[in-house]
Parts: structure tokens; C-alpha cells; sequence
């Protein structure tokens, strides 16, 4: 992976570097997306029949309405990780933003991608940076290779079936940055602090627990 210092560009040339992000409804920031079928292990855990990627939101409602928009500008984000300008333009696309949600669909390719993200991080430490994950792997790699992670960005490992907690691995526990997510059933207590966006039409408004160190439970849908 080639990187070049941080150039500044116009967020019209961030688009054309490396996409478009999008602001979905629920959440009080912009966020970025990448397809379903290029995650590594979700795309082998929606196999599974009962895993939580079995019943992946990304392949249904708005994203499914939607797919002959969605899918392309996906896809486009997906062929532009390999840009050297990548890093300039979603620091561009940030600006002055103080909250980004990483992947609302998809997930990390590689250590090389994490790396990418935590260099956005690193330049924008105005801004808290949520990525949810399920490459525990590609985390442990990131941090054996490059060490700390930084302090504006939380990585939420996140669960692989509902009611089963995600147990960190031992060489990520008191890790900086390192966070889990689980999601529960309606008939199970949440395992973590409660998402509270069921109350709240599905909306975030001003809780922020995705972009704190806490374990968050969501509700399975």
C-alpha cells in the first residue's frame, strides 16, 4: 500500500477520489459504506443459518429499495481503497465534523485498509470515529504491526450470533480503542448497554455509546 502525505482537496474532489459518503437517518452523522459481498468473514457467517449476518439489515430495507443506487456508489468506494489520494479525500469529506460511523455496511478488507483508517483518524482529531467490525484477526494484526491505536477511534468488535456475547481476545483486552458490541433477542436481557434507538424511532439523536469505550447491546432486527 502506497501512502503519500495529506494533501487538502474540495470535497467535490474527495468524491471523485474516493466516492461519496452518505447520511442515514438514524444516526447524527455521515457514515460510510461498502458492499455486503466483500465482507471476508460476514460474507461467510451470513452462510450460517441463525448468525447475525444471516439476517444482515444491509440486504433489506432501504439498502435493498434502493440497491440500483446503493450497490454501485458501494462498490465504487470499494475499487478507490487503492487510491494513494484516499486518505486526503475522506479527510476532505469529514471536514470539520465532529462524530463518522465507519461501514453501516461492509466491513474491513484488510490491515492495510485499517491502516488507511487510522491514518483519516489520526488527521482528524476533532472528529470521534466509530468502526464496528467483526476482523478480530485484521485488528490484531493492525496492532502487532503499528501498536496503539488512536484515542478518537473506537473499534467495536462485534458479535457473530444473538445472545452470545464476543469475548475479546485475550491479546486485545485493556486494549485502547477496543470495544465490543452485542446484540440481543427480545426475550434475552442486552448484554451491555442498551441501544435506546427503539425508543427513539430508530433514531441516535444525542447518544453517542457507539463512540465511547462502553459494550453496546442492540436489539436483533
Amino acid at each position: 500500500m502506497k501512502i503519500i502525505p495529506i494533501v487538502s482537496m474540495t470535497k467535490s474532489a474527495a468524491a471523485v477520489v474516493c466516492g461519496s459518503i452518505t447520511q442515514t437517518t438514524k444516526m447524527p452523522c455521515k457514515s460510510y459504506s461498502l458492499p455486503i459481498v466483500a465482507c471476508v468473514t460476514g460474507y461467510r457467517m451470513a452462510q450460517i443459518e441463525g448468525s447475525i449476518c444471516s439476517k444482515c439489515y444491509a440486504g433489506a430495507g432501504n439498502y435493498k429499495l434502493y440497491q440500483n443506487n446503493v450497490e454501485p456508489a458501494q462498490h465504487a468506494r470499494l475499487v478507490s481503497l487503492s487510491d494513494p489520494y484516499w486518505i486526503s479525500g475522506m479527510v476532505a469529506h469529514i471536514g470539520t465534523d465532529t462524530l463518522f460511523r465507519w461501514h453501516d455496511s461492509g466491513d474491513l478488507q484488510s490491515v492495510d485498509h485499517l491502516r488507511q483508517i487510522t491514518l483519516v483518524a489520526l488527521a482528524t482529531p476533532h472528529c470521534k470515529h466509530w468502526l464496528p467490525t467483526r476482523e478480530y484477526s485484521m485488528v490484531k494484526q493492525y496492532i502487532d504491526q503499528y501498536g496503539a491505536i488512536p484515542s478518537n477511534l473506537i473499534i467495536r468488535l462485534s458479535a457473530m450470533y444473538p445472545d452470545v456475547p464476543v469475548k475479546v481476545p485475550a491479546s486485545m483486552v485493556g486494549v485502547q480503542g477496543i470495544s465490543t458490541s452485542n446484540v440481543h433477542t427480545k426475550r434475552s436481557a442486552p448484554s451491555g448497554q442498551r441501544c435506546v434507538a427503539p425508543d427513539q424511532k430508530g433514531e441516535c439523536r444525542d447518544c453517542q455509546a457507539c463512540w465511547s469505550d462502553v459494550t453496546v447491546s442492540y436489539e436483533l432486527h
